[in-house]
């Protein structure tokens, strides 16, 4: 009798994860609270196309994503496009993609600029071989780079940009955060000068609705609008779960042949962030919720401006200003041709906050009302009339903040309840959460769940 497996989350791990498990014969059912697919990666409707809710992009080294957009037959929409990174500091925007760029930086004295160059070359060429990750985990970016970078390029490049990021963390976080942020981004260049990174042509909706076809033709169900309430334990061992009493969970209920809107399943994957799941599964002994909780969120704050002109000729510009807001201005009609929005400019204002942060509050108005002034910084010109329409978006679980030695904190993807898998960004390391890695998860969770059926074993058992 073919299993059939229940998977919470429609972002990009869920999908995949349905993906993988619809070619191997499973029957898989899809649970998504919101009414539409994506998760972090959704997209929204503007000017007769869509765009994400949060910006995206891939690097060269995303492999796993661009693989599946193959598969899918989707390869010919993957286009890889030169991009601008900036530098926002003392009313100045520097370019910021080239070893040139980061000696004209003069914030810094020119000694301390040319011993970061160094220091940035040293990782990118000497240490980007993956066996060092374990000493780069053991020690704080900011006591690592005091030592070997110097104060300067601490206090004034990374020690800002890791407040904007992290609050209250900055200090706490790991060196393996900046290591892999550099070999990553290098590895996305051409040559020394030039940074080339990924974007489907027609915005990540058209991978996902690829997917969503493949899952439905495979015979898979996909819920939107269908929260589940709860996950059914029972001596020790996942078997269902409990939908939320709406009508979309009604009808799921109706076809899965459940009562009082329970559904049972052979297997369950969980994608949820660590504090949702938890909302959800009550059964897990305290060992393992101590490492589901080990790393932190920061939530994210997205103001997404459509306007008649350009911001700046940047397409990320990092602000490392304090008394700014805000940590980056992405201006994605400097990265996709403005054509493809009616030559509109598309602009988002992002932020990375506390979720008890007053802008994590605030409505869209009133954030708007707070930029305006440091938008004006950027570009003196800027005028709130330049804004035709604009559009707000919050997340709650945007980047996990994980401690020194994270690797040996990981929550396993078996959990200790027997059938349930927990797949989530928490367990994305040593790389930082993305798209590509979304999918790859995806894909190893269904590899995993794929052996554990055949073998008919749970874990380590």
């Amino acid at each position: 009798m073919t299993q059939r497996i229940g998977i919470i989350g429609g972002g990009f791990a869920g999908m995949t994860a349905a993906y993988e498990l619809g070619k191997l014969g499973y029957q898989t059912w899809l649970f998504e609270s919101a009414p539409e697919l994506g998760g972090l990666a959704g997209t929204f409707p503007i000017e007769g196309t869509r765009l994400e809710r949060g910006y995206h992009h891939w690097f060269t080294s995303d492999t796993h994503i661009v693989a599946q957009m193959e598969e899918l037959g989707l390869g010919d929409r993957v286009q890889w496009i030169p991009s601008k990174t900036g530098w926002f500091e003392r009313g100045k925007i520097y370019n910021m993609v080239s070893p040139i760029d980061l000696l004209r930086l003069d914030t810094i004295p020119f000694i301390d600029r040319v011993r970061l160059g160094m220091v940035v070359a040293y990782l990118t060429y000497l240490q980007s071989n993956p066996k060092n990750l374990s000493k780069y985990e053991k020690i704080t970016a900011a006591n690592w780079w005091r030592k070997y970078g110097g104060n300067a390029a601490w206090d004034k490049v990374w020690l800002p940009m890791f407040r904007g990021k992290f609050g209250t963390e900055a200090e706490n976080i790991s060196m393996l955060f900046i290591w892999y942020k550099i070999v990553l981004r290098i590895g996305s260049r051409r040559g020394v000068s030039k940074e080339e990174l990924g974007y489907p042509h027609g915005s990540f909706q058209v991978l996902i609705d690829a997917l969503e076809s493949a899952i439905r033709k495979q015979g898979g169900k996909i819920c939107l609008s269908t929260p589940v309430k709860r996950v059914v334990v029972e001596n020790g061992s996942a078997v269902g779960l409990q939908l939320a009493d709406n009508e979309a969970a009604q009808m799921a209920q109706r076809e899965l042949g459940g009562t009082d809107g329970t559904v049972r399943f052979d297997r369950i994957i969980c994608t949820a962030p660590s504090f949702a799941t938890l909302k959800i599964v009550s059964d897990l002994p305290a060992d393992y919720v101590a490492r589901m909780t080990a790393a932190k969120y920061m939530a994210a704050v997205l103001v997404i401006l459509k306007m008649k002109q350009s911001m700046s000729p940047i397409y990320w510009l990092n602000i490392p200003d304090r008394s700014i807001p805000f940590v980056a201005t992405i201006e994605h009609t400097n990265f996709i041709s403005p054509e493809v929005y009616n030559n509109k400019r598309i602009m988002y204002v992002s932020n990375y906050l506390d979720q008890s942060s007053p802008y994590f509050q605030m409505s869209r108005d009133e954030l708007f009302k707070a930029y305006v002034p440091h938008l004006k910084k950027i570009n003196p010109n800027f005028s709130p009339d330049w804004v035709e329409e604009m559009w707000h978006f919050r997340e709650a679980a945007a980047q996990p903040i994980v401690p020194l030695n994270y690797s040996k904190m990981i929550p396993p993807y078996h959990t200790p309840l027997r059938n349930l898998y927990l797949a989530n960004t928490t367990q994305i390391y040593p790389e930082d959460r993305g798209t590509n890695y979304s999918v790859r998860l995806g894909q190893d969770i269904a590899k995993m769940l794929d052996e554990d059926v055949k073998s008919r074993t749970w874990g380590n058992n």
